[in-house]
C-alpha cells in the first residue's frame, strides 16, 4: 500500500513551493535588530545596563562641567553599585566601568574595586575586562598591592596569554613600585624565589641569589623555559621579558645563552625599544657568528629607518656596526637602506646619531660618556675578528659618496635645520672623498642675494657649517679640522667679496671673522674691511659681537 502510495506521489509531480517576497535591506536591519533586543532583553541585567548607558552617553563626555559630572557620577553609582560583577564581562558595560573609574571621585573609585576583588586575574584575560583593570591600576593607586596579590603565581601563565599581557606588561612598565617590580619578576626565577620575594621584602635577582648562591642553577635552568615559553608565545615586545632575558644572558654558562640567543636572533627587532631590550640585542651580535649576524641584519632590514631614531634602538646599530667585519654587507644592507630617509634621520634626535658615529666614532660631543663606556665595554666580548679602526676606515670609505651626495642635492634644507646641520658639517669635514660637487652647492647658497630670506650666511645653522668649513684646514683639534683639506675660505671669499662688508656688519660677522683669522685669506679680509672700518665700528657698538672682533683685527 505504502508503495503504491509513493507512486501516486512521483506521478503527480515535484510539490510546489512558493516563494516569499525579497525583504528590503532597512527591513532585514529592522528585523536584525529586533532580534538583537529580543535576545539581551532574556539578560537579568539589561535594564540595568539600558539605563547606565543612557547616563554614561552624558558622562563620558569631555565638555560638561564638574558639577555636573558630580551628579551624573552619583546616579550611575546609585545604578550599579552591588552589581558590578554582573557586568563586567560585556563590551558596552565593560565601556561603562573604565568611565566611573576615570570620572568618579576616591570613594567611588574604591567602591567599584572592593566589588571587583576576586575577579582581576580573569579580568586580565578577557577582551574588554583588561581595560577595566588597567583603569583600576592607573586611577586606584591604592589598591595596586590588592591586585598584585591576584596575579601572584599567575604572572607566569598570564604573561603568554594575549589579553593578559597587556595587563601585566602595563603593570610593570607604568604603574608599578620598584618593590611591585621585583614581584613580578619574581615570577620568572621559580616558585621557591616569589615566595622569598613577597611583599616587603622584594629584591632583585642579583639580591637573591647573593643571598641564596645555590640556588643559581635552578633557578637559570627555570628561567630558560619560561623565557623559551614567552618566545613561541610572541610576547618579546613587553618590557617584563627583557629584564629576565638579559639577567639570564648575563649569568648563564656559553652553552645555555648560545641556545637562548638562537631562539632569539630573528626577533630581536620586537625588544629593541626598551634599555633592556636593547642590551640583550647588543649582547646577542657581540656574542653571534658572523653567519649569525647576516642572519639579523635581514631580519633588521624592514625596520631599521624605525630602530635608528629609537631612543635605545640606536644604540643596537652602533654595536652592529662596531661587531661586523663584513662592512661591505653593512654598508649595502644597513647604511644605504638608511640613507633612503636621511632627510629624517638627519632631522632625529636619535636617528642621526647612527651617520655622526661613521664620521666622528665615539665622539662625546654627540654620544653621553654612559653610551660610550657601554660600547667600550661590548667590545671586550666582542667576536669580531677585524681590527675596530680598520672596520671604521673601511665604513667610513664606503659610506662618505653617499653622504656628500646628499649634501650636494639638499644643502638648502640640510643645513638650515637645526640637527641635520650637525651631520652636515661633519661630513663635510670627515667623510672621505671627492667633496667638490658639495662645496660648489654651499657656495653656490652663499651667492645668494643678500635679501633672500634666511640667507646660508645669516642664518644661524647654516652660517656655523661654513664657519667650521672656513676654519678646517688650519684647526689644532681633531674634532674640528677636516680630514682631507678643503681649501674653502678662499673660495668662498671670492664668492662673497662684494657683500663682505654687509657679512661683517650683521649675523654673517663671525664667518667673516673666521676669514680674517684663516691664513690664506686673513691679509685679502683685512684689506678690503679696512676700507669699511666706520660700519664695523657701528655694528660693534650695537652689541655685534663678531663686529668687535673684527674691530680689534684691523
Amino acid at each position: 500500500m505504502a508503495y503504491t502510495e509513493t507512486a501516486v506521489k512521483r506521478k503527480e509531480g515535484p510539490e510546489v513551493h512558493t516563494e516569499q517576497p525579497k525583504k528590503s535591506k532597512i527591513e532585514s536591519r529592522k528585523e536584525q535588530k529586533n532580534t538583537r533586543l529580543e535576545r539581551k532583553a532574556h539578560d537579568r541585567s539589561f535594564d540595568m545596563i539600558t539605563e547606565a548607558k543612557k547616563v554614561w552617553e552624558q558622562l563620558r563626555r569631555g565638555d560638561i562641567k564638574r558639577e555636573e559630572q558630580k551628579q551624573l557620577m552619583e546616579k550611575m553609582m546609585s545604578i550599579i553599585q552591588g552589581r558590578v560583577q554582573d557586568v563586567i564581562f560585556k563590551h558596552d558595560a565593560s565601556r561603562i566601568i573604565q568611565t566611573c573609574l576615570k570620572k568618579g571621585n576616591g570613594e567611588q573609585r574604591n567602591q567599584i574595586t572592593e566589588e571587583l576583588k576576586g575577579k582581576y586575574e580573569t579580568l586580565a584575560k578577557s577582551m574588554y575586562g583588561k581595560f577595566i583593570v588597567l583603569k583600576a591600576l592607573e586611577y586606584c593607586h591604592w589598591q595596586r598591592d590588592s591586585i598584585l596579590s591576584e596575579f601572584r603565581t599567575h604572572v607566569r601563565k598570564m604573561i603568554r596569554h594575549k589579553e593578559a599581557s597587556a595587563v601585566i606588561e602595563g603593570f610593570y612598565a607604568q604603574f608599578s613600585t620598584a618593590a611591585q617590580r621585583n614581584e613580578l619578576l619574581a615570577e620568572f626565577y621559580g616558585p621557591e624565589m616569589t615566595l622569598f620575594n613577597h611583599g616587603g621584602a622584594s629584591k632583585s635577582l642579583e639580591a637573591l641569589l647573593e643571598t641564596m648562591p645555590e640556588k643559581k642553577e635552578p633557578v637559570l635552568k627555570y628561567m630558560y623555559d619560561v623565557l623559551k615559553g614567552c618566545l613561541d608565545k610572541g610576547t618579546l615586545v613587553h618590557s617584563i621579558v627583557h629584564k629576565p632575558l638579559l639577567q639570564f644572558l648575563t649569568l648563564a654558562d656559553a652553552k645555555s645563552r648560545d641556545e637562548l640567543m638562537s631562539l632569539l636572533r630573528d626577533n630581536l627587532q620586537d625588544m629593541v625599544h626598551t634599555r633592556e631590550g636593547a642590551r640583550v640585542a647588543m649582547l646577542c651580535l657581540s656574542y653571534s657568528t658572523p653567519k649569525d649576524k647576516k642572519t639579523i641584519i635581514k631580519a633588521f632590514k624592514p625596520f631599521l629607518s624605525k630602530i635608528a631614531q629609537d631612543e635605545y634602538g640606536y644604540l643596537v646599530l652602533l654595536r652592529l656596526v662596531d661587531v661586523t667585519d663584513d662592512t661591505v654587507l653593512v654598508s649595502k644592507a644597513v647604511v644605504d637602506e638608511l640613507c633612503k630617509h636621511a632627510k629624517e634621520l638627519f632631522a632625529d634626535k636619535f636617528g642621526r646619531r647612527f651617520f655622526l658615529y661613521i664620521l666622528t666614532g665615539r665622539n662625546t660631543r654627540y654620544l653621553s660618556s654612559e653610551t660610550v663606556q657601554q660600547l667600550i665595554a661590548g667590545d671586550e666580548i666582542s667576536t669580531s675578528k677585524k681590527d675596530l679602526k680598520v672596520k671604521a676606515s673601511e665604513l667610513l670609505n664606503a659610506c662618505s659618496p653617499s653622504l656628500i651626495k646628499m649634501v650636494k642635492n639638499d644643502a638648502a634644507v640640510l643645513m638650515r635645520e637645526k640637527l641635520s646641520s650637525q651631520v652636515v658639517q661633519e661630513i663635510m669635514l670627515h667623510a672621505v672623498g671627492d667633496k667638490s660637487e658639495a662645496i660648489d652647492a654651499i657656495l653656490e647658497l652663499a651667492g645668494e642675494n643678500i635679501e633672500k630670506e634666511n640667507h646660508v650666511m645669516e642664518h644661524r645653522f647654516a652660517n656655523r657649517i661654513i664657519k667650521a668649513m672656513v676654519k678646517a684646514d688650519s684647526s689644532e683639534t681633531e674634532n674640528d679640522k677636516a680630514v682631507e683639506p678643503l681649501e674653502f675660505a678662499p673660495k668662498l671669499l671670492e664668492v662673497i667679496r662684494p657683500n663682505l662688508t654687509h657679512f661683517a656688519t650683521n649675523f654673517g660677522s663671525f664667518v667673516v671673522l673666521a676669514l680674517a683669522e684663516e691664513p690664506s685669506t686673513a691679509k685679502e679680509v683685512k684689506n678690503v674691511l679696512k676700507k669699511s672700518k666706520k660700519d664695523i665700528k657701528q655694528a660693534a657698538d650695537d652689541k655685534n659681537v663678531g663686529a668687535e672682533k673684527l674691530l680689534a683685527l684691523l
